[in-house]
């Protein structure tokens, strides 16, 4: 806890800037805590910083409380996962730019899938690349398998949407904070990948708007959680060809739809296969150039096997007695914010219910 906070605090403006973070973390030996004390001599002392940055880190420090920040994290339903937690994504912690802390809601054992699949393309894409990915994620139907995207319009949404329809695991990247859901039409599917234990992650400030630079910095997070990625529609100057190039750079997988070439949504793809990217027509074609063979998996296996460290634990306690929101939050110490999510995937797994008297039973 004595780390994180300032983990926090590093976290909460932008301004700071996670590669900037890491120089700091790097020059005191993974010490968070003297980095966030670092004088302007150990700045000076590092190299590759400028006088600009210098001023401008000592000047935002002095107007943040390390406590303060973590607290009103805890009062939210929004956790953080940082660099040196051994929860952190291993995948997305191999490349050369991982981000030091990780805002999110949801399940975080999805931040380690075995089967991840970045899936990324054209917000402006045609219904007929809307209906090949579909079919081609609904081939994966109720296997244990992840797909990750960025909560966009367009192929983002369609992806996140196969998933939930056919019991897929997701995981949404956002280019603006947790608490600023972009775009505003998306906030029930953001919802909806929640209520059905997958995960939303940002590394941004939990208020932090949209801006136009967030969406290719966060692409390296998108095709770092994941062995492989897949563009389904993109332009020649498409932001899904930044990710392609970063997926590239990371020494993972990339595989394209091919479209009619009279579309200049296939523009970009064609340019890809054409550069040695794998080509899909269908699900299997993923696998085979994976080498995977996944198995398949129940719902309710499904949501067995990906309960969170907290769900289990109040899943324990009331298995072992009838407790109230009050008693729960005793035991635990969770937030009852945080508690009430909690309870309420619970009940839609079928695992407890409320009794009149508002105590929880296990079924």
């Amino acid at each position: 806890m004595l780390k994180l906070k300032y983990f926090a605090a590093f976290a909460s403006n932008e301004l700071f800037g996670s590669s900037f973070v890491k120089k700091l973390y790097d020059y005191f030996d993974g010490d968070i805590e003297k980095a966030w004390f670092a004088t302007s001599f150990d700045l000076k002392t590092i190299g590759h910083i400028t006088e600009k940055k210098i001023n401008s880190f000592l000047r935002l420090r002095d107007n943040i409380n390390p406590d303060n920040e973590l607290e009103k994290l805890k009062n939210t339903d929004i956790n953080i996962i940082t660099y040196d937690d051994n929860d952190y994504p291993k995948l997305l912690k191999q490349t050369e730019d991982a981000p030091m802390w990780i805002y999110y809601i949801g399940n975080k054992n999805l931040f380690n899938a075995k089967y991840n699949i970045a899936v990324v393309g054209s917000r402006k894409c045609s219904t007929a690349g809307k209906n090949v990915l579909s079919k081609i994620i609904g081939e994966f139907a109720n296997l244990d398998l992840c797909i990750t995207s960025g909560l966009a319009a367009g192929i983002d949404t369609t992806a996140h949407q196969a998933a939930i329809d056919n019991n897929l695991s997701t995981i949404a990247v956002l280019g603006s904070g947790l608490k600023e859901i972009y775009p505003a039409q998306n906030k029930t599917l953001y919802q909806k990948i929640i209520d059905k234990n997958g995960l939303v992650i940002s590394e941004y400030p939990i208020y932090s708007r949209p801006e136009t630079y967030h969406f290719p910095q966060r692409n390296r997070i998108i095709s770092g959680l994941c062995p492989c990625t897949l563009v389904a529609e993109a332009t020649l100057k498409s932001g899904a060809l930044i990710t392609a190039r970063l997926c590239l750079e990371q020494n993972r997988e990339l595989m394209c739809i091919p479209g009619a070439i009279t579309n200049p949504g296939t523009e970009g793809i064609y340019h890809l296969l054409k550069n040695g990217a794998g080509i899909v027509t269908c699900g299997d074609d993923i696998l085979n150039i994976m080498s995977w063979n996944i198995n398949k998996i129940s719902s309710s296996q499904k949501s067995k096997n990906n309960l969170s460290k907290e769900e289990t634990e109040v899943l324990k306690l009331i298995r072992q007695d009838f407790l109230s929101l009050d008693e729960l939050a005793i035991k635990t110490g969770l937030h009852t914010d945080n508690l009430m999510i909690i309870l309420t995937r619970l009940e839609i797994e079928d695992y407890i219910m409320q009794t009149d008297g508002g105590n929880y039973i296990a079924k």
